[in-house]
């Protein structure tokens, strides 16, 4: 059994280069959350809550962006943010007066580890990105996007999942979902 665990454990230390923090998906995705709640306090609205069903409908969407390298809130098997939930066994209804509205919204982000990477002669180094900014950055993004925001700020969503994956090679995906 220990021949079977060293190689693993040096395959995982030769896989994190020089300064690379440590990211917690799951630390991540509450900084991204804490953060669109502060953008939704700044404005006097009701903060959203953290849904775990949510969450991992978000999760398991970043994680097959990362896996078949796509940005796109349609996946490559044509699902749309709702039927992924439904997929899921999630189905959202909002009702406003006399109007029943059905379905997910949905915001994207795609962001890196790294800022810069430089590269002399066969030695690289990055200025690698912390939790904090990349979170920050997702934020700036949406809130700079007409759709994004107008999600963010949405008065009648009451709860929201964040779910966030690295890939291979250092692009971090970022989903959140609406309800």
């Amino acid at each position: 059994m220990k021949c079977t665990l060293i190689p693993f454990l040096l395959l995982t230390a030769v896989l994190q280069r020089s300064g690379q923090p440590d990211i917690k998906i799951s630390d991540l995705e509450q900084r991204v959350h804490v953060l669109v709640n502060k953008e939704r306090a700044g404005r006097k609205l009701a903060e959203l809550r953290f849904d775990d069903k949510l969450a991992r409908i978000a999760r398991t969407h970043s994680q097959d962006m990362a896996r078949r390298n796509f940005f796109d809130h349609v996946n490559p098997d044509g699902q749309d943010p709702t039927a992924r939930g439904e997929a899921a066994g999630y189905t959202c209804e909002k009702v406003s007066g006399d109007f029943v509205t059905v379905g997910l919204a949905e915001n994207i982000f795609q962001g890196n580890l790294y800022r810069r990477v430089r590269t002399v002669g066969t030695q690289k180094s990055y200025d690698w990105n912390s939790a904090d900014e990349i979170a920050a950055e997702s934020i700036t993004g949406w809130m700079n996007s007409p759709g994004h925001r107008r999600n963010i700020l949405e008065t009648t969503y009451i709860k929201t999942g964040i779910g966030i994956a690295i890939a291979r090679d250092d692009k971090v995906y970022i989903t959140q979902v609406f309800c």
